[in-house]
């Protein structure tokens, strides 16, 4: 078995900066050990070269002393630490402007798109499609690679300030996409109405793919045993992704540590996931670092699911202004390489599978989807402690074939037809098919026959719409509540084929006080069941719990999940929802359960978690034997009494070994 794919591995990404050419290579190594990495990921040419090079599509870094890629690799090699060589293709000295035009992006006045003293290269220009193969013959001709990560290979439409720079107008683009698309011609705006633009979505995933294809075949003609990462997954060994904050977006994602890595160990089994947890609080703060708990918090996350520890920051240890992180980053990674073995065997025990409608490769598309609505899903199951996997949608037609393996498939705000292949097993699946918002709604004749509906309207935009949560019997979580308000895109049904639910309450005055009154209850259904099976809800509920954060979305739709499938556990828990619990097998009759703390997260900061003490859990068709803490050491043995379990989290993290 590769390297990549043996067991998870700890990594630091040192991206380098020009002045690091002169870094003292002693001090990094050091540090690498200190922290527990086992592989490093460090600068070594593209936009800089950090060794000598005679190519001229690349230029040394003014500062080098020596050969620094060299002396990196040699040290490391001589720790034990594995080197994947970075490469930067995104962009090159503006100074080549003058030599090799044809090599840039261009705005559609035909200006280049400049950063600093660089300008962003096309995927289409002989830089990303010839000079990069020649760079790197040149790096594994010269070192004994262990890996080749790029950097941003793609159609970034914005500069690093977020300024758009739009469609690349570049005449390789116009002349490449006219012959691909058989007499298009390129988009210059971003219309998902437009069919050129729908088909340019297409080009840019087959054009990336292609050439990543292509420096496939080189690297793995040199040595196979070189595995190739990026941000992407066609071709690619190790597939990238990013767990990092953004002064601008001024709130993150609760759930980034783990949710990528997850996706891609379930969607792609054959490949390995690195989801990097960035330092930096944004990109243009590079040098200041997130909450220690946050940073702790993300790798926690990613060991949990199985994914390799991956943590990043600008330039080398020995100047870098912001060392709060660095304990908290060595005790994840020193108890991480204590169960690495252990965390190599972790198996799902999911029941459920939530489609992630966000195009994996990050730079490969633009088109709009409603994250929130599958970040709301996302809440609801896991502050119910309801275990799920999640696949990737641009994945999806080669994933088909797997939906059987489930009891429930959730389809979150998903409008466009899917492939065929999705669509015959979305058709024929055992699994419970669930839609939200405006699933499939390009797809009427398919929206008809798995959930027996036909959009009628879009229901015009009002306040004081509500849903009627009756009867109890099957709205168990609303004894006292009769009326849940609606808000956000909606729509009407006609019930062809379906029993309806959740009558909407139409919308009257709500003020002043004298004139609230005059709601009716109509013959609309804001939930749909079809042959008792598949369950269609034409509002987006997870968008609403997103947002919101009221309870009754939460509990409306969790309620209908039980009528139509129930749920298949294998745990019960009294847990609190800031309690983020992961639950693997990892082999007969055994199990990892992982405790995440999330208690110090109140909105916008995440502050030092408060301990969770008094948390009950009990297997469902099991009786446990024996339970294990896990600890920097080892393993602390614990009394086991009974069925039922009681487990404690006072920091970050706890994981507990369970025999049955």
């Amino acid at each position: 078995m590769s390297w990549w794919m043996e067991k998870p591995f700890r990594m630091v990404q040192n991206n380098l900066r020009d002045i690091d050419g002169a870094m003292d290579v002693d001090y990094e190594v050091a540090m690498l050990k200190k922290l527990g990495a086992n592989v490093v990921q460090v600068g070594c040419g593209g936009i800089s070269a950090f060794g000598p090079s005679k190519l001229a599509c690349q230029r040394p870094t003014p500062y080098l002393q020596g050969d620094k890629f060299g002396e990196i690799i040699e040290k490391c090699h001589a720790a034990g630490i594995r080197v994947i060589a970075r490469f930067d293709i995104s962009k090159v000295h503006k100074d080549y402007l003058e030599t090799d035009p044809d090599w840039f992006t261009r705005r559609a006045d035909g200006s280049p798109a400049y950063f600093e003293d660089c300008a962003a290269v096309c995927v289409n220009g002989a830089y990303q499609q010839e000079r990069i193969l020649e760079v790197l013959r040149e790096a594994m001709a010269n070192y004994p690679l262990d890996g080749v990560f790029f950097n941003i290979p793609g159609y970034p439409t914005t500069d690093y300030d977020g300024n758009y720079v739009g469609i690349c107008q570049c005449e390789n683009c116009k002349r490449r996409f006219f012959e691909w698309s058989g007499g298009m011609a390129l988009p210059a705006v971003e219309d998902e109405n437009d069919p050129a633009y729908r088909k340019y979505e297409e080009f840019k995933v087959y054009t990336v793919a292609d050439m990543l294809r292509r420096v496939r075949e080189l690297v793995k003609s040199i040595n196979p045993n070189v595995p190739l990462s990026t941000y992407s997954d066609d071709g690619i060994d190790i597939v990238r992704c990013e767990a990092q904050s953004a002064v601008r977006a001024k709130h993150f994602w609760l759930y980034s540590g783990s949710e990528d890595p997850a996706a891609i160990k379930t969607t792609f089994p054959d490949k390995a996931p690195s989801n990097c947890a960035i330092n930096a609080v944004d990109i243009p703060y590079r040098f200041m670092g997130v909450s220690s708990w946050l940073n702790q918090i993300r790798l926690y996350q990613n060991a949990a699911v199985g994914g390799n520890l991956d943590w990043c920051i600008v330039g080398s240890f020995e100047d870098y202004p912001d060392r709060a992180n660095f304990a908290g980053v060595s005790e994840v990674f020193h108890l991480h390489a204590r169960h690495e073995e252990l965390f190599a065997r972790l198996e799902s025990t999911a029941r459920v599978l939530l489609v992630n409608p966000r195009p994996f490769y990050q730079f490969s598309t633009n088109l709009t989807y409603n994250v929130l609505e599958y970040r709301g899903i996302v809440h609801m199951l896991k502050e119910r402690h309801i275990p799920f996997d999640t696949a990737i949608l641009s994945a999806m037609e080669d994933f088909a074939g797997r939906l059987d393996d489930y009891d429930i498939v959730v389809l979150p705000d998903l409008p466009r037809a899917p492939g065929p292949r999705l669509r015959e097993a979305l058709l024929s699946t055992s699994a419970t098919v669930v839609g939200t918002g405006r699933t499939f709604q390009e797809d009427p004749a398919l929206l008809e026959r798995l959930f027996g509906v036909r959009i009628l309207e879009k229901l015009a935009p009002a306040a004081a719409n509500y849903l009627l949560a009756q009867p109890k019997g099957l709205f168990r979580s609303f004894p006292e509540r009769d009326w849940v308000f609606l808000c956000g895109d909606s729509y009407r049904l006609e019930l062809t084929d379906a029993e309806g639910y959740l009558p909407l309450v139409g919308a009257a005055p709500y003020g002043p006080p004298e004139r609230a009154h005059g709601h009716r209850v109509t013959d609309s259904r804001m939930a749909a069941v079809k042959g008792g099976k598949n369950l269609y809800l034409p509002w987006a509920p997870g968008t609403l719990y997103y947002n919101l954060g009221y309870e009754d979305h939460k509990d409306i739709f969790l309620d209908l999940l039980k009528k139509v499938r129930p749920l298949r556990l294998p745990f019960e828990t009294d847990a609190p929802g800031c309690a983020d619990i992961f639950f693997y097998s990892t082999g007969p009759n055994e199990y990892l359960v992982q405790v995440v703390n999330l208690s110090g997260f109140n909105g916008v900061t995440m502050a030092k978690p408060l301990p969770l003490e008094q948390i009950h859990l009990t297997l469902n068709g099991k009786e446990p034997k024996a339970l294990a803490l896990l600890t920097a050491d080892g393993f602390e043995p614990l009394p086991v009494s009974g069925s039922r379990l009681t487990l404690r989290c006072p920091g970050c993290y706890a994981g507990y070994r369970i025999t049955c």
